[in-house]
């Protein structure tokens, strides 16, 4: 009978036939070439609690009354199933294989890995050198490499050509630089206001200088000024004369709100003096400035 139990044989007993069907036939494990050939060697035999090994699939089985079942329980795991970021393939055995498909996006160097939708990826390859990641929502993936955010500003430097302009004595007066030696922006007005309008935010670091015709024999007091939107912001280093002529400059850093601040150089000259000007020549009379940070 099946499930006999196990008996331990001594020298002498005699083996009967039901110990052969129940002791060694039923609890040894049987070698088949494959499950046909065990169903066909086991038809009128099967018992519960049988064991087999097939050669084809080398899968060990035992039978549990009504069918083959691994040996590890029937219904224990019958498949492995691909979810988000992973795939299979062989999911019912004999040896499932599987693949985390975010590691095999992923082809260079470099390469990153980022989400374009609910439980979905891209690969993003690797960018220029001294490139940064930066958010674009019109990209596919609302990231990309870019270059980074301009670090430069406006910088420019103008002067007064070609002729002297006339002040009236003891008067702050807007100095018309009418040339420019560079403007990167366009942002000086060299023609109209005499002004430094920026296109960009930030700290500015401005300097100013004027020369004046004097011609007098009294002491004479030049001055300059960086006036802010219309209003003094520094005052610089005065000049006294008593000869020709007379220097004066001025420097400073200066927040400025771009398009909506601007910059001015005035001068000032004491009255008293027979000639009351300021000298062209681009070392003479300049205004300068230079982006330098937000």
């Amino acid at each position: 009978m099946a499930g006999a139990g196990y008996k331990l044989f001594q020298t002498g007993d005699v083996l009967t036939a039901a110990q052969v069907n129940t002791y060694l036939n039923e609890q040894t494990v049987m070698v088949f070439a494959s499950s046909a050939a065990r169903t066909s060697a086991l038809t009128s035999v099967l018992a519960e609690g049988m064991v087999s090994y097939l050669q084809d699939t080398n899968a060990v089985e035992v039978y549990n009354g009504s069918a083959w079942v691994g040996v590890s329980g029937a219904g224990d795991v019958t498949e492995v199933q691909a979810g988000t970021g992973i795939s299979v393939a062989s999911g019912t055995g004999p040896i499932p294989v599987v693949t985390n498909t975010m590691a095999t996006a992923i082809d260079a160097e470099g390469d990153l890995i980022i989400g374009d939708a609910a439980d979905a990826f891209q690969r993003l390859a690797i960018g220029s050198n001294t490139h940064v990641l930066t958010v674009d929502t019109s990209v596919d993936g609302k990231i990309k490499w870019a270059a980074p955010a301009g670090s430069s500003g406006p910088a420019f430097r103008a002067f007064r050509n070609t002729t002297t302009q006339n002040v009236t004595g003891s008067t702050w007066t807007k100095v018309q630089l009418n040339a420019e030696t560079f403007d990167t922006d366009s942002c000086f007005d060299s023609t109209t206001n005499y002004r430094f309008t920026p296109t960009k935010s930030g700290y500015y670091q401005l300097s100013g200088a004027l020369e004046g015709e004097i011609q007098t024999t009294s002491t004479v007091i030049i001055r300059t000024a960086i006036y802010l939107n219309g209003s003094v912001a520094a005052q610089g280093v005065r000049g006294l004369a008593v000869g020709d002529e007379a220097c004066s400059s001025v420097t400073d850093l200066i927040y400025m709100n771009g398009s909506t601040d601007y910059v001015e150089l005035y001068g000032f000259i004491t009255a008293g003096a027979v000639n009351e000007n300021f000298i062209f020549g681009t070392t003479k009379t300049f205004f300068t400035g230079v982006w330098i940070r937000s």
